[in-house]
């Protein structure tokens, strides 16, 4: 204990001593302000505390420590206040004023390829969204997405393709155009680098194409996981941007920290939502197999090249989302890489882009199948086709390539028309629209095809008019099952919708006959518009008391 007491004694003499020294500099020069933080002899060099070979890296541990001169107050230390930058200074640098309540806070990913923007995209959003693999150039078209933040304020956040300044081919060269377009409109831009690789050329082209749009600038040393990581962060300085994070987007070292400094920029008002009639968005999910023009098609219906086109199969890698207001509907199209067999999808990146694409088909209310017009429909746009019905999605069949198919003659119409039945006699609800993405016709017609599918999928009918529709024909003519007996049906109700599903109430549970379902079918058709939608038909006993009732069998 007296050790003990000795020790504080000696610590407050050390404090006495150095606040007498800090008075007797004040009294000789009254006009001199100093940070105390240069009077604390305990605080070592930030760079000494934290080697490059530490895990975590130089600046991103200590970044809140006062030793850090990225965070040094620098006016406390001068004595001068801080003068605001002239709203004319943004703008003759081609960047314009984010308004809060109006436009959503724009956060811009870009770098150089194969750095690890999609890991940290993905990190940033809390879910897996955008494809990440080995081979470099993954990401082609910019991804657009709400990200969320700490507080529950949402911002957009924009994924890019890898920034190639030497790019001569027409996909890297397209790419690099998006990027440096999502750039120039960004109202912050994440400039990720690869710190176990350095600073390569790759990084100053990209780092100058931000300097040059006026945006401000964060940079993301990315892979300070590794030694050569932690150990070449620092270089990310010579990239000359006020701030440097280093992270593992991988791992999530040091993400919290990015996502503070997003928060602190973003507004702190949530941007106003335009109101719409509908009340919700419909999602549409543009499907088909490769070249058939989907990105075309997208590029249509927004009025601009917002998809990057090749006549190359698979340009499209990761599925893009882009949502767009037409009248008193809000729409989000997606466009999907295109879906091959599974015999001639190819290892690596093509699985990927497939799986992603029946995915996203999952998640959206309408498919809008694309065909291509000039060669007619196949048995992959069958396949493509029964997966979107299967999963009780809306459908409008798109005949793409129109300008072309109709040099055959008028009857070409009819002969296309008959084959597309043929090849999907499951999907005859669904509207066959005929355009040309590249001439402009037709494409007035998707978007209030597609709002008109989606609407009758969630369209309900009651319980009594479905009976008086239904049961005379069921009491004229009982349906049978698949063995052949008959089933007494006691009524019809709707039970589901997206899709519309009704289930007949009968005296025993059996599969009814496809036949039977067909005609149950049609004559709900007739008493309702369920143009573009699927129906599901289900059969169920009645319960009985002290008897549980089974589980409803689903008819197709």
């Amino acid at each position: 204990m007296e050790r003990l007491g000795e020790r504080h004694r000696r610590r407050a003499r050390r404090s006495d001593r150095g606040r007498r020294a800090a008075s007797r500099d004040r009294s000789r020069d009254p006009g001199r302000r100093v940070s105390a933080v240069f009077f604390d002899e305990r605080r070592g060099d930030h760079v000494d505390r934290h080697r490059p070979g530490e895990p975590g890296g130089a600046h991103r541990r200590a970044r809140e420590r006062p030793r850090d001169l990225r965070r040094l107050d620098l006016q406390a230390v001068s004595g001068r206040s801080s003068v605001p930058a002239s709203p004319v200074l943004a703008q003759t640098r081609g960047r314009s004023l984010p308004e809060i309540g109006v436009s959503a806070f724009r956060v811009v990913i870009a770098g150089r390829p194969n750095v690890g923007k999609s890991v940290l995209f993905n990190r940033l959003l809390r879910r897996r969204r955008s494809l990440v693999h080995d081979l470099p150039g993954m990401t082609r078209d910019v991804l657009e997405v709400d990200a969320p933040l700490p507080d529950g304020r949402t911002y957009r956040l924009f994924d890019t393709g890898g920034f190639d300044p030497e790019g001569k081919e027409k996909i890297p060269a397209a790419v690099r155009d998006k990027a440096l377009a999502a750039i120039r409109r960004a109202d912050l831009v994440l400039l990720v680098m690869d710190a176990s690789a350095g600073v390569l050329p790759g990084d100053r082209a990209a780092a100058k194409a931000a300097r040059h749009a006026g945006v401000e600038t964060l940079v993301v040393a990315n892979k300070v996981d590794r030694r050569e990581g932690s150990e070449g962060e620092p270089e990310a300085w010579e990239l000359g941007f006020a701030e440097v994070y280093g992270v593992s987007a991988e791992h999530g070292i040091g993400v919290d920290e990015l996502v503070e400094a997003i928060a602190a920029r973003a507004p702190k008002a949530e941007p106003e939502t335009p109101s719409t009639d509908a009340g919700r968005e419909i999602a549409l999910a543009v499907v088909g197999r490769p070249n058939v023009g989907k990105s075309s098609l997208v590029n249509a219906l927004l009025g601009e090249e917002r998809a990057i086109v090749s006549e190359i199969p698979g340009t499209t890698r990761d599925s893009s989302d882009v949502a767009l207001t037409r009248g008193d509907h809000l729409f989000r199209l997606v466009d999907t890489a295109g879906i091959r067999s599974k015999a001639r999808t190819q290892r690596g990146p093509e699985v990927l882009s497939v799986v992603q694409a029946r995915k996203r088909v999952e998640e959206c209310d309408v498919a809008l199948l694309v065909l291509d017009a000039s060669e007619g429909p196949t048995a992959q746009d069958a396949s493509v086709a029964a997966f979107a019905h299967e999963e009780g999605k809306g459908i409008v069949v798109v005949a793409n390539k129109w300008d072309l198919a109709s040099e055959e003659g008028p009857e070409a119409s009819k002969r296309f028309e008959a084959a597309v039945r043929d090849r999907l006699p499951f999907a005859g609800y669904a509207r066959l629209i005929r355009v040309s993405a590249r001439t402009g016709r037709g494409i007035r017609s998707v978007l209030p095809e597609a709002a008109r599918a989606a609407e009758n999928r969630r369209r309900r009918i009651t319980t009594g008019e479905l009976n008086r529709v239904l049961g005379r024909a069921l009491r004229d003519s009982p349906p049978h099952t698949a063995r052949g007996t008959r089933l007494r049906v006691y009524y019809v109700a709707q039970t589901a919708v997206a899709p519309p599903t009704f289930t007949l109430v009968c005296n025993r549970e059996e599969a009814l006959h496809f036949s039977e379902s067909r005609r149950i079918e049609n004559v709900l058709r007739k008493a309702a518009d369920f143009t573009g939608s699927p129906l599901r038909i289900n059969v169920r006993s009645r319960s009985r008391p002290g008897k549980k009732s089974s589980k409803p069998r689903r008819q197709r």
